[in-house]
């Protein structure tokens, strides 16, 4: 009987565990990255931070732009308070014979409001309402009496103060918004009065 020649069997090679060489080393000032075993660094996904960037709205008016409708005529309606109040208050202090006289501070006051130096170029009415008129290229009115007058002459007689009232109603989001009859006569604008710096 012939026998089958057994097959050779290689030889098996044992596997022999290397020692895994360690991850180079991070620079200076960097915290080394720890990953589970098993996932590479550029499977881990990095959470993505969006910044949104609110620009100023452009519809909110900013300082040194020209008054809007309503507030200049609170600010007027506030001064005509302030000059009927000092002409009752002069009435009431000085005798009978000066009485005439507490219509002219209340006149007074009502032309040159615009330029007195110990209200800085505010009306009380603009202060309150935070309006400042100025010449037209952004110089304060204070002690500038001439501009003031002419362009306050027309709010204390009747019919040019209502005419004036049309005209601001009707340049309302004009390019000459802000500015009435007596400031064309006495080039001047009404402005949004800046803000003060914040002391320290």
């Amino acid at each position: 009987m012939n026998e089958e020649p057994i097959p050779s069997v290689p030889p098996v090679t044992p596997i022999v565990d290397l020692p895994q060489s360690p991850p180079p080393p991070a620079p200076d000032g960097v915290e080394p990255s720890h990953t589970p075993d098993g996932v590479t660094p550029s499977s881990v996904s990095t959470p993505v931070v969006q910044v949104h960037i609110r620009a100023a709205d452009e519809s909110e008016p900013q300082a040194g732009s020209l008054a809007p409708f309503n507030t200049r005529i609170l600010a007027a309606l506030i001064d005509m308070v302030v000059a009927v109040g000092l002409q009752i208050s002069l009435v009431l202090i000085l005798p009978h014979f000066a009485a005439r006289l507490a219509w002219i501070v209340a006149l007074a006051y009502l032309v040159t409001r615009d330029s007195l130096p110990f209200l800085g170029g505010q009306s009380v009415g603009k202060k309150a309402m935070k309006l400042q008129a100025v010449t037209l290229d952004g110089k304060s009115l204070v002690g500038k009496w001439e501009p003031s007058i002419i362009r306050n002459v027309a709010m204390i007689v009747f019919p040019l103060a209502f005419v004036e009232f049309i005209v601001l109603l009707t340049r309302e989001n004009k390019p000459e918004q802000g500015r009435r009859l007596g400031d064309e006569w006495a080039k001047t604008k009404v402005i949004l009065a800046p803000v003060p710096p914040a002391a320290g």
